[in-house]
Order: C-alpha cells, then sequence, then structure tokens
C-alpha cells in the first residue's frame, strides 16, 4: 500500500522526544526515516532510565518505530562530507541543536541548502534560532514558564503546578515541526525550493494561549489565572467531586445542554446562571452544584447522565480512557503482533492507512551499511571508515 509520505526522505539528527516524537509521526505516514545519531552513544534516550529487560528506555521505544538508524560522526571532516553526500537525496533535515552547533559543523541551513535547493530544514529549539535567549539551555517546564502557561496552570492553593505532560517538546517541538515540514513540503510543489522551518518550543507554547492573550491585548489585563470562561469562572463548564472522590466534567456551554442538564438533576433555579455572574451568584451556584454531585458516585451519575446532550463526562485514569468502550472500538492501541505489547496509534486517521509498525525501534547504527551502499559506497569503504571512527 502507498503511504502519503512514501517517497520523503527524513535525516533525522535530533535526540530526546521534540524531534523523535516528530520523526515518528512522519515515519508512520510514509517517510524513510534516518535516525542519524553519533558513534556508540546515539541518541541519549536509549539509555535513560526506565529502561526495559534489555536495557532500552521505554521512552525510546514508544516514539522510533519505522524508523532506521545510522552512526556518523559528525565532529570529523569525513563524517561531515558523508552526511552532505546524504543531503543530496534528502528531503527533510530535521534537528534539535541549540542555535549555532550546525553551523560550527560546517552543516549550516545555508550550506545544505547550497548541495540541494530543496531541502527542507527543520531546526527546534527552545527559544527560536535568534534573539538573545536563543543559546540559553531549557527544557519544558522553563519555556513553560517563559510563554505564561504555568502563570494560567495553578493548583487549589493558587501555586503554579507541574504540568502533567511534556507541552512544550509535544506542542510546541513535535507537532509545530510535523505542521511546518509539512507545509514547506506543498510549497515546495510550487516553486520548487525549500525553506528552513525556525520552531522554538516556547512560541508553540504561546500559541497554547489565543484566548488569554487576545483578551490582554483588547483590554490591557491579564485574565485571572482559573478565572475566564474557559478554565474555571462558569459554574456550567466546571470539575465537580462525586460521592466516591471520583470527578466529573460539565462542560454545558451552550444553553440547550444547561437547560438539559439542570432539568434532569431536578434544579431549574440554577437555570439563570448560566452565563457570567457577579461573584456571589457564582459562588451559590457553584455550591449548589457540588453538593449536587457528591451525593452519587461517578460511575452513577455517568449511568444517568452520559446519554443525556448535556456535555458531562467522567475525569479518567490512563487505564480507564484506553480501555474506555469508544476508544477501545477506535483502536487507539494496536500491536504488531499478538504477543508484543500494544502501541499508541498516530493521529490524526487517514482513510487506508493502516496503524502497522513496519519495523521496530532500531537498534544503534543498525542501518548504517545498508543506508551507505544505498549511496554507493562499497563495503571496504564502510569498513574502513569504521575504523576510522567516522561511522
Amino acid at each position: 500500500m502507498s503511504l502519503p509520505l512514501q517517497g520523503i526522505r527524513v535525516l533525522d539528527l535530533s535526540r530526546l522526544l521534540p524531534g523523535a516524537y516528530a520523526s515518528q509521526m512522519l515515519a508512520d505516514y510514509g517517510a524513510d526515516v534516518i535516525k542519524v545519531e553519533e558513534p556508540r552513544t546515539g541518541d541519549y534516550a536509549r539509555t535513560m532510565p526506565p529502561t526495559d529487560q534489555n536495557g532500552i528506555n521505554l521512552y525510546f521505544q514508544a516514539i522510533n518505530r519505522n524508523k532506521r538508524s545510522m552512526t556518523l560522526n559528525l565532529k570529523t571532516e569525513s563524517g561531515r562530507a558523508l552526511f552532505l553526500r546524504l543531503v543530496e537525496r534528502a528531503d527533510v533535515v530535521l534537528e534539535s541543536f541549540r542555535p549555532g552547533v550546525m553551523a560550527r559543523l560546517g552543516l549550516a541551513y545555508e550550506r545544505l541548502r547550497a548541495v540541494r535547493p530543496e531541502l527542507i530544514y527543520c531546526a527546534i529549539s527552545g527559544y527560536g534560532q535568534d534573539g538573545p535567549y536563543s543559546e540559553r539551555a531549557g527544557h519544558d517546564l522553563n519555556y513553560a514558564g517563559y510563554a505564561g502557561l504555568l502563570h494560567h496552570l495553578r493548583d487549589q492553593e493558587g501555586r503554579p503546578m507541574m504540568p502533567p505532560t511534556q507541552f512544550g517538546d509535544l506542542v510546541g517541538g513535535s507537532y509545530l515541526a510535523v505542521i511546518g515540514i509539512l507545509t514547506a513540503l506543498l510549497g515546495r510543489q510550487q516553486t520548487g525550493e525549500g525553506r528552513m522551518v525556525d520552531v522554538a518550543m516556547t512560541e508553540g507554547l504561546l500559541s497554547l494561549l489565543p484566548l488569554q492573550i487576545a483578551a490582554y491585548l483588547h483590554t490591557g489585563k491579564e485574565p485571572l489565572p482559573g478565572r475566564t470562561s474557559l478554565t474555571g469562572d462558569l459554574p456550567c463548564y466546571h470539575i465537580y467531586e462525586t460521592k466516591d472522590g471520583q470527578f466529573l466534567t460539565l462542560g454545558a456551554l451552550e444553553p440547550k445542554f444547561w437547560h438539559a442538564f439542570c432539568t434532569r438533576i431536578g434544579h431549574l433555579e440554577l437555570l439563570p446562571f448560566h452565563s457570567p455572574v457577579g461573584p456571589d451568584e457564582r459562588e451559590q451556584a457553584l455550591t449548589i452544584l457540588r453538593n449536587v454531585f457528591k451525593t452519587k458516585t461517578r460511575d452513577e451519575w455517568m449511568a444517568e447522565l452520559g446519554d443525556l446532550d448535556s456535555c458531562v463526562g467522567p475525569v479518567y485514569t490512563l487505564a480507564e480512557a484506553l480501555n474506555d468502550p469508544q476508544m477501545q472500538a477506535r483502536g487507539v492501541l494496536f500491536r504488531e503482533a499478538e504477543n508484543a505489547p500494544p502501541q499508541l496509534s498516530t493521529f490524526p486517521r487517514l482513510s487506508d492507512v493502516p496503524q502497522t509498525m513496519r519495523s521496530k525501534p532500531p537498534a544503534l547504527g543498525e542501518h548504517t551499511s545498508a543506508i551507505l551502499q544505498e549511496y554507493g559506497f562499497q563495503v571496504e569503504a564502510i569498513e574502513q571508515f569504521r575504523k576510522e571512527g567516522v561511522i
């Protein structure tokens, strides 16, 4: 079966999460992703804990399927020359070094573009390729703080919370990289020219706050954390605890959903509290709803309200989410073989594109010889590169 990105070759120089998850998405849709790694050490994620019985990191296995791996020492002149040979037949180069690293290696975008004008060059970094912070070290949590996201992510005591996932790496890095790469590839069909894609994870996190930013830009006042219409101000759009200590989500933003909900629970006096109200009325409505929801367990409420058009849902654990009938019906997990561990599918779904693991996450340098032979190198030359520490 022909996959949508079949024929697209990606040279992935990235390490750890953002680049690896991005290139796996491209690989799942058919791209030939070559993971170019440093000899002997490879991607740091390979051996970081937690590991399986073979010493391979569990997270590495989750984000590196359907790729090939070759080793290449870019710190050597021969290694850089080999990389330029690879670029001659590549469509995309993906890297996640600090800005300036590739230039110091003599492999900046301008150099690669001279070799292949059609090349899409995607660089993922914390703060972008320029600006005063461009070479500053950072991780996901730092980017979330700089972007203002943590200011709006607060616990019940009003303190900034640790994010439940790596928003900067995954959304600001992986997803924006895929969007940028695919957009540039589409543009290349019109112009025949490649582009550089500059992905700054901090900017990606800013893109998650369009409503708060719009309010600030138009009023000069930043919304209070947890007090906008969609972050906790409205009683009709809130999280409520149930009798058994579990939680439900209520998202009855439209009047028809709110009316259906209030009617079913027998509290029509709440109907006027659908729209933004004063603080006293808000607390009154919240108190009523908190007391109502604590009269039954989460599952009892779902049995009563689950099929009602009122936008009520459970707060699941991961185990519950993955075993929910909707998730099961949609096949969010798949197995490469009957006894193999399940894998998370790639989203979005494309018609006639099955979720498959065409190849397991590669061993370090597993495909080095095969790839170099594809470029015309003989076995003797490849062995010489190996002796010299080039591969």
